[in-house]
């Protein structure tokens, strides 16, 4: 409930924002690669991918849209996922908040909502041929925070660096299917929090 709230107020300011982005020089396009470590031990930690643009709100506020990418290796954990390989899309629509006006150096910090797409593949496993497993975890909305710094190269362009702290508890299901006896579905919870760090290039327009 809370995050829908928070995805109605920053779509709010998105529309207030897009009218004074248009005379701004100093709205940017970015693209980082960087890692993603996820909380649950069971998740292992992978090369994370992500662009996006920001714009304007105020002189040290912008709204700014990310989109990120990444594939995880997941060991089997009693009561969760099985071996597999979980890719996570995570969508974010935060505020960023510039700690100064715009110098060499700029450090600043951020907060928002998310959505994440999900999509996990099985692995391998042992089973009799009549049964057969499979496994998904949900998409849905989540929240995020973190901080960042700019340096600045020229005019146009600047390296940034991020920290993101992304947090999301999503809903999975392991369905049974058994020739004899039919299907069976249970649901179990599982947390993709995962710490992100970034370092990329922005282009100032």
């Amino acid at each position: 409930m809370l995050a829908k709230k928070i995805w109605f107020l920053f779509f709010s300011l998105s529309l207030l924002a897009f009218p004074c982005s248009s005379s701004a020089q100093n709205a940017n396009f970015h693209a980082s690669p960087g890692v993603a470590i996820p909380k649950e031990n069971n998740i292992l930690s992978a090369f994370e991918s992500g662009f996006g643009f920001s714009l304007p709100f105020t002189k040290r506020i912008f709204l700014s849209f990310n989109f990120g990418h990444w594939k995880s290796r997941v060991k089997e954990k009693e009561d969760t996922l099985m071996d597999g390989e979980l890719s996570i899309t995570p969508f974010f629509l935060s505020l960023q908040f510039k700690l100064r006006e715009r110098s060499q150096i700029n450090p600043y910090l951020f907060l928002g909502a998310n959505f994440v797409v999900t999509k996990f593949e099985i692995g391998e496993y042992i089973t009799i041929p009549e049964v057969t497993l499979n496994q998904k975890v949900g998409n849905g909305p989540g929240l995020h925070f973190g901080t960042g710094i700019d340096f600045s190269l020229t005019e146009n362009l600047a390296l940034f660096a991020e920290g993101i702290y992304l947090v999301r508890k999503a809903v999975a299901e392991t369905t049974l299917t058994d020739l004899n006896f039919g299907v069976r579905t249970e649901e179990f919870s599982i947390s993709l929090d995962s710490l992100i760090f970034q370092i990329g290039i922005k282009y100032f327009f």
